[in-house]
């Protein structure tokens, strides 16, 4: 193992014999030991070290573990840090019900099996390790944008797989070929169904969002019906509405609006207005995708949301940024990107971000347009 990840592990005691018999018990483990003789000692070795693991000691005279483990636990960079208490069996029961009332994650009872204990500790250091190495690689994924790129394709592509196995098996359950389904299966089929697709959108996602990284971001320009992609975005979108209780409604949609564009991005940025009209919303949701102006098509979403602050509409196209009052239920992760600047076409189209007043309004500029479709100017 290299020396970069060897992780610290902290016994307290305050009698010298057993601190040099669990080193002895850990030197398998090949780990760094740090012994303290007090629950003082161990707070001050924790301001200056991070620790994998603490095996701390129930029993000690000037500050048992139980208020040793309180205080570790009041301080942030060590609040999480797993604590192993080391208590006599008889006393098993009341330890144990203050110790995990103190946060933490084991007990180990005396006389110590040696094999228990490197056992239970090898977990914590293996979990230790791995954070590690997840907080390295994302560390060398910031340095570049084309490390990122590589990170989010790689993260897509072995997502496909599994997810790819559990359509195929939501297919055979749909299809019988497993033996009837109950009549009562047909609705959560058909959401778990739903729900696979948007995951493998959100896979598409990853894949998109890797290359508009690398400036590789490409399109498909067609010229299609602005409706249609209306109507697959709330399509798309019901089965969460029908969660939340929501109303959309499509208004406007009597005549032909013609744009030409990539109907992949539109979708993606129809779906973002969407999902954000149903997230940011303190009550049940009631959101309109209204259509209007064959010569000049515009799509707007108008919903109940609470909006966004005017200091703040700047921000709206910023990549991963998120303006969700506290008030407002969790936002969920996942769902489309971001609508950053690279979605948009050059020159970009109008966007008007929600405010209190104003709802939010997506307009397809000349940029989209079929040619001769847009006049001169396009207002809203």
């Amino acid at each position: 193992m290299a020396d970069d990840l060897t992780a610290n592990i902290l016994a307290v005691d305050d009698t010298p014999s057993k601190l040099v018999a669990l080193e002895a018990i850990l030197a398998p483990l090949r780990q760094r030991v740090v012994k303290a003789g007090s629950g003082r000692e161990a707070l001050r070795l924790l301001l200056r070290e991070d620790f994998a693991l603490i095996l701390l000691d129930v029993r000690m005279g000037e500050m048992d573990g139980f208020e040793t483990a309180a205080l570790i636990r009041q301080r942030r960079a060590s609040e999480h840090t797993p604590i192993i208490f080391l208590t006599a069996f008889e006393q098993a029961e009341l330890d144990m019900t203050r110790g995990y009332s103190l946060g933490a994650v084991d007990f180990i009872f005396s006389p110590i099996v040696p094999e228990v204990l490197r056992t239970k500790a090898s977990v914590f250091v293996e979990l230790h390790q791995k954070a590690a190495e997840v907080r390295e690689l994302y560390a060398a994924a910031q340095e570049s944008s084309r490390s990122k790129s590589e990170f989010l394709n790689m993260a897509a592509h072995e997502l496909r797989t599994p997810l790819s196995v559990v359509a195929g098996y939501l297919a055979l359950l749909a299809e019988g070929s497993l033996g009837a389904a109950p009549p009562n299966w047909q609705m959560p089929l058909e959401m778990l169904n739903s729900k696979t697709g948007e995951l493998n959108r959100i896979v598409d996602d990853l894949l998109l969002a890797s290359r508009m990284d690398v400036g590789a971001l490409t399109g498909r320009t067609l010229v299609f019906d602005l409706r249609d992609a209306a109507r697959s975005a709330i399509k798309r979108v019901e089965p969460r509405a029908l969660l939340l209780n929501a109303e959309i409604s499509l208004e406007g949609a009597e005549e032909l609006l013609a744009v030409e564009a990539d109907p992949e991005h539109i979708g993606r940025i129809i779906d973002n207005l969407l999902n954000n009209a149903l997230t940011y919303c303190s009550t049940t949701p009631v959101v309109a995708l209204k259509l209007a102006n064959p010569k000049a098509p515009s799509l707007s979403v108008h919903d109940n949301g609470v909006g966004i602050p005017s200091a703040k509409r700047e921000l709206v196209l910023q990549r991963f940024v998120r303006l969700a009052p506290h008030a407002l239920r969790p936002v969920p992760r996942g769902g489309p990107p971001p609508l950053a600047p690279p979605l948009f076409p050059r020159p970009p189209c109008l966007l008007a971000p929600p405010s209190r007043s104003l709802p939010s309004s997506l307009i397809l500029g000349r940029a989209w347009a079929a040619p001769g479709v847009f006049p001169e100017e396009v207002r809203h």
